[in-house]
């Protein structure tokens, strides 16, 4: 506790103020009030600090300014105009000058006492040490620096930190950003943290390379709208050093560069082995794919279809009766199950296959079906008529006549450069967007759950919309799928990354398992919503009117949000802003795949 006291008080600021406590200002152990000294600009949102002596005790209060007023010595509205006679010109020959208070949230109190503070106590403003001190940075084991902290409109006070042990799964695990589109606020900030984190992966690396406990990383970026995270290898037009640079080195990074050695996926081209046009040359992206084969032996069919389908008893039991009818399941030595497709005896090899197939049972043109007995046409016409158009509008990622694709192998064995998966080629096709992310998930937790899972790897997937993956009230497998490593899988190294524009929309599950939320600038109408009740009206109002580079930062530890800017990314988040030249720099050392 002297330690604490003696850095406190060694903070190079005088007095702006004292506590006051008249009736309907009274201190609490919560908040209190303090009248500001006249020339002295006090601001919304700076950190402050007082003390008093208490019991014996003395007691330090860190605290964060709620809201600023100034008011008048009249009583009314009426008084004021009557004092310059309604006349805007005249100026009276007795001033009656008013005076300003703030209202001051108390984050935290040294000793942890729950009682206010005295009034008539001095009122300081805050700085780095204060900060430290009210957010208890001190406290934490496993930090992380991620953005400046506001202290005010134009000032700070310090470098704020994250818990990595909220975020990476020892005491919670996960991230979810919300904010409206169009202004950086969730894909920056979820690239944001992935660089951060691989950058302290290869510190770990190079510094501990032979100790198991060391951070190990590998990014699994979905890329959701046109192809802006396709650029983030390239140096972006918009980042210019001489007014960004310095919100880096606040962070203690003074080579802010593009991320390297980037691996790109993109949906593959029908009957062509190539993927869609990305807008990088094809040699820069692979293609990824499913045959029949690749899904039934990853355990995959059900995820191609809607929630709608599979809550439909009659279809999901159909579903599950054909693929059972497919596979041929093993438990092997170690304890792995191994599925393959069942060839031969009248059963279908490919995707086209199937569909004929399960047509003629539609039908009633198949001989005698092993089905028949057990399903009705209809559900099995049902099925025909999805299958019909997954296999046709999705040909290419579902190859149609194809017995090999080329499915997405995302598992590593130790830190790696980030891999990016896109969606947007698949945007005319939402169910096949759904099915890509479902296929990233279930590979994972297979992984992890499995026999062979590399301790201490921690994937991070960073999935934007995720109203349109896991939304809210939905119960399809794949919302399940997600759910469950929101719920569960913090533990065994996967972390979701997560954003929306309206958390309201999404599965509670995926975000009240959040450890970490973020808020960017969002809409009032979804501020009003109960997922949002936690926060403090005036944390409210500041989320409405957030600048693009600032984030509030919600962490269990912290009593209100941590209101930091983030600095600007040295990346392009879109091809327009991206720099041709393809040699951006270096980003540390490259991160091997072991």
């Amino acid at each position: 506790m002297n330690e604490h006291l003696s850095a406190a008080t060694q903070t190079p600021s005088g007095a702006i103020g004292k506590v006051a406590s008249p009736p309907f200002h009274e201190s609490s152990s919560e908040e209190f009030s303090f009248w500001v000294a006249p020339q002295i600009l006090v601001e919304k949102s700076q950190i402050v600090r007082t003390e008093s002596e208490v019991g014996g005790q003395k007691l330090i209060f860190y605290g964060l300014i709620r809201e600023v007023y100034r008011q008048s010595r009249q009583s009314n509205l009426g008084e004021e105009f009557d004092r310059h006679d309604g006349n805007i010109t005249y100026q009276p020959p007795f001033d009656s000058p008013g005076f300003t208070y703030a209202v001051v949230t108390i984050l935290r109190t040294n000793p942890g006492v729950l009682a206010p503070p005295l009034e008539g106590s001095d009122v300081f403003l805050g700085g780095e040490v204060d900060t430290r001190m009210a957010y208890a940075f001190d406290e934490i084991e496993n930090p992380l620096t991620v953005g400046r902290v506001r202290n005010g409109g134009s000032r700070f006070a310090g470098a704020g930190l994250i818990d990595l042990d909220y975020l990476l799964g020892a005491n919670g695990g996960h991230l979810n950003v919300n904010g409206v589109a169009g202004r950086g606020t969730k894909s920056s900030l979820l690239l944001h943290f992935n660089y951060l984190l691989l950058r302290e992966a290869r510190r770990q690396q190079r510094e501990r390379p032979g100790d198991r406990e060391r951070l190990r990383i590998v990014p699994i970026i979905l890329n959701v709208k046109n192809f802006d995270l396709f650029h983030i290898d390239r140096r972006s037009k918009r980042y210019d050093p001489a007014k960004h640079l310095a919100d880096w080195q606040a962070l203690g990074i003074d080579d802010p560069t593009p991320f390297t050695h980037v691996t790109f996926y993109a949906p593959q081209m029908p009957g062509q082995e190539n993927p869609i046009n990305t807008g990088r040359p094809k040699a820069d992206v692979k293609a990824y794919s499913w045959s029949l084969r690749d899904v039934v032996e990853r355990g995959l069919l059900s995820y191609l279809f809607a929630d709608d389908d599979v809550r439909d008893p009659n279809f999901g039991a159909l579903v599950l009766d054909i693929e059972n009818y497919l596979t041929n399941e093993k438990l092997e030595r170690d304890n792995t199950r191994k599925r393959t497709l069942v060839a031969g005896a009248g059963r279908p090899a490919t995707f086209q296959g199937l569909l004929d197939w399960i047509g003629e049972m539609a039908t009633g043109d198949d001989g005698a079906s092993p089905f028949r007995a057990k399903h009705h046409s209809a559900t099995m016409r049902k099925l025909y008529r999805r299958l019909l158009r997954l296999v046709y509008e999705g040909n290419g990622v579902l190859r149609r006549e194809g017995q090999q694709g080329k499915p997405l192998e995302v598992c590593s064995r130790d830190s790696r450069d980030p891999v990016v998966v896109d969606l947007n080629g698949l945007s005319a096709v939402p169910a096949l967007q759904r099915f890509v992310v479902a296929t990233v998930f279930r590979q994972l937790v297979e992984e992890r759950t499995g026999s062979h899972a590399q301790r201490g790897l921690i994937y991070l997937v960073t999935l934007d919309e995720l109203n349109r993956f896991a939304p809210r009230g939905s119960h399809d497998p794949i919302t399940e799928l997600i759910e469950r490593v929101a719920a569960e899988m913090r533990s065994q190294g996967i972390i979701l990354l997560g954003a929306q524009q309206q958390a309201s929309l999404v599965s509670p599950r995926v975000i009240e398992n959040a450890g970490i939320r973020a808020l960017g600038k969002s809409g009032s109408l979804e501020l009003g919503d109960p997922v949002w009740r936690f926060l403090s009206e005036a944390s409210r109002k500041k989320a409405s009117m957030l600048l693009p580079e600032e984030k509030l930062l919600i962490q269990d530890s912290f009593r209100e949000p941590l209101l930091v800017k983030i600095p600007f990314p040295p990346w392009a988040l879109r091809g327009a802003d991206a720099i041709e030249d393809m040699a951006a720099g270096s980003f540390d050392d490259t991160l091997e795949d072991l």
